[in-house]
């Protein structure tokens, strides 16, 4: 088999022994890192990458472990068959013998206690098993956290293993935890197991690697971490977290809103809390910087810092929902269209009431008016975006293609891929809060340039957009002829 592997087995027999101590009541898979039993991340994570059917093998509180999962809806459509090994104090490699009646092509071979990036799925979508199995190692060793327990891998010639085990002293890699297999391993762990009464997949793998059937592939710059200890429970955390990161995320994002969203995240990720909560509450925060910054006269300018402190906060709490989404595998097609939506109903809110308590100190009608243009002309590219994302079955302003990365760009979408980061929510929102503490003369200037984000904007939609036309349009027939 050479194409994409849809079935998985996960190995949750185990004792778990030292990260359970003595505090700990539950049996390991389900222990929870970033808000979900470790099992159910496995799961998911694989879930993400296309596998549907999965084998997990369970042993040590075994018939907990399967309720937990059980009727859980974040598994419906999963095909999941459970496999109980009553001699799980012997070497995992009797685990995986456990499933073998249910697998009759190459799939992937995962522990419960791994918790990986799904980009290792990934890789080895890209490398057939070739009758044997191909390991997902890590070379980046200064980046192992828990070395002395990490499985070691000598790799060979050609991608194959020279040596595998936790007590190798020569070695070039580090095993993940992640394996794609052929039905062969189950042969060679039964051989072994045969001979010598228990079996270890270690044992497994050096006997295909003795044939010359057991393959490396590197994970690049993929994270992984082994849930074995208290420790690496606390630093896979870590590392879940450092993955919320999106390479999009532009300085402002990156230092001040993640660092503030991700704190309220950890706060929150076991809970029932879902992303649509979080939404929620940025949409009731920017609305009060709205009806705050609308109560502004001469008398109360404080009322205009207050406001926009809170659409600050309004901002950098927008970052939840993604970071619960990301974390929790709690991605909705609804729920992104609820942050679009959110969002633009925030920012022309804003500005509406920012044009009103203009008026209220100035006695001017004009500050007013232009915020008004601003409303209606915003909720009109609104309805141009969202027809776009509806056409494409996309819920976010981020899969639009505003022509800024054409090969011959006008002069104009040139100045515009140049300013286009004012139009982030995470730099505008910060700036608009840093003005608020220097005046309505500053906040003129916020009124205005809003006017102008959003004209430029749109301008710079209708050119994109008709320059698609324009390219999918077939020639005339002089054209075609000539």
């Amino acid at each position: 088999m050479g194409g994409q592997v849809q079935q998985a087995v996960i190995l949750a027999a185990g004792k778990g022994t030292r990260i359970r101590g003595t505090d700990q009541i539950l049996p390991k898979p389900l222990v929870r890192v970033g808000g979900l039993s470790l099992l159910k991340r496995a799961v998911l994570t694989a879930k993400r990458e296309g596998i549907s059917r999965f084998v997990i093998v369970i042993g040590c509180d075994g018939d907990q472990v399967k309720a937990e999962l059980s009727g859980d809806t974040d598994l419906d459509g999963l095909e999941i068959i459970w496999a109980s090994n009553p001699d799980y104090e012997l070497g995992n490699g009797v685990s995986v013998l456990k499933a073998a009646p249910y697998i009759d092509d190459e799939f992937f071979l995962m522990m419960a206690d791994h918790v990986v990036d799904p980009a290792i799925y990934r890789t080895l979508q890209q490398r057939p098993a070739r009758g044997g199995l191909v390991l997902a190692v890590d070379r980046k060793l200064d980046s192992v956290f828990d070395m002395d327990d990490a499985t070691k891998v000598k790799c060979g010639p050609n991608d194959t293993i020279a040596a595998i085990g936790k007590h190798l002293e020569d070695f070039d890699a580090v095993d993940t935890g992640v394996f794609r297999c052929a039905p062969a391993l189950f042969d060679a762990l039964q051989e072994h197991l045969d001979a010598h009464g228990d079996t270890s997949l270690s044992n497994g793998v050096q006997k295909l690697a003795s044939e010359d059937r057991a393959h490396v592939a590197d994970v690049g710059a993929a994270w992984w971490q082994d849930v074995d200890t208290p420790e690496t429970k606390d630093h896979a955390t870590d590392m879940l977290f450092a993955s919320l990161t999106k390479s999009i995320d532009g300085p402002v994002s990156r230092h001040i809103n993640r660092r503030f969203s991700k704190a309220v995240t950890r706060l929150v990720m076991n809970t029932n809390i879902i992303p649509n909560h979080m939404t929620l509450v940025g949409l009731v925060l920017g609305l009060a910087a709205a009806v705050v910054t609308a109560m502004t006269t001469m008398s109360s300018l404080w009322l205009l810092a207050v406001g926009g402190l809170l659409y600050q906060l309004s901002s950098m709490i927008d970052g939840c929902d993604g970071e619960i989404a990301r974390l929790k595998f709690k991605h909705s097609d609804t729920g992104e269209w609820f942050d679009t939506v959110a969002d633009d109903v925030i920012n022309l809110a804003y500005q509406v009431s920012l044009g009103y308590a203009l008026f209220q100190i100035t006695g001017s009608a004009v500050w007013f008016q232009i915020s008004i243009a601003t409303f209606v002309l915003g909720w009109l590219l609104c309805v141009a975006l969202y027809r776009k994302l509806l056409s494409a079955g996309q819920g976010t302003h981020l899969a639009l293609d505003f022509g800024l990365e054409e090969e011959n760009p006008s002069a104009f979408t040139r100045f515009i891929a140049r300013v286009e980061f004012i139009g982030r929510r995470d730099f505008y929102s910060l700036l608009i809060m840093v003005l608020t503490f220097f005046g309505p003369s500053a906040m003129k200037f916020v009124l205005v340039a809003s006017f102008l984000t959003v004209t430029l904007t749109g301008l710079q939609w209708t050119l994109a957009t008709g320059s698609r036309e324009t390219a999918s349009r077939p020639r005339d027939r002089d054209t075609a002829n000539a």
